[in-house]
């Protein structure tokens, strides 16, 4: 299976993954994604995105805003909200807040120190997880996948 990217526009594969701009996978990174999308059942695909250097040292994670608005905003509204973010298969999640500004979903307060706490850095390609908690409000589980595969000439 040839890896998928994107280069100016965020979209969709399928009906579970969505690659964030000029995210590139390997075809084993491709494979783990989709596995992890079937695990989840809260009908949001998996945001699959490569870090850039803005993701791991500014105080924010940004969501593009067309993912943002068609599947997080009817959710969230206009407002944030506290969520629990884990790592991996970790069972015991940092509290982060979302909030939704311009039309994007963001992630704030404590998103450096989930970073840096769990060795994310420029060029790790990560997997967005959302999932749904007994009270209706999001969670997250963020993936490693590794990292963005050269390019071939």
């Amino acid at each position: 299976m040839e890896a998928q990217s994107s280069t100016c526009f965020s979209k969709v594969v399928g009906p579970n993954l969505w690659y964030g701009d000029r995210t590139r996978l390997t075809p084993k990174q491709e494979e783990a994604a989709l596995g992890l999308s079937r695990a989840c059942g809260s009908g949001i695909p998996a945001y699959i995105c490569t870090m850039k250097k803005s993701n791991v040292v500014k105080r924010q994670m940004v969501f593009s805003r067309q993912f943002s608005k068609r599947h997080i905003f009817g959710r969230l509204g206009t407002y944030g909200c506290e969520t629990r973010v884990f790592a991996g298969r970790d069972l015991f999640g940092s509290k982060l807040n979302f909030s939704m500004i311009h039309g994007e979903l963001r992630l704030l307060g404590g998103w450096p120190l989930f970073v840096k706490s769990h060795r994310i850095e420029a060029g790790h390609v990560c997997a967005f997880m959302f999932q749904e908690e007994e009270e209706g409000e999001l969670s997250l589980r963020v993936h490693v996948l590794g990292t963005m595969p050269v390019p071939t000439i």
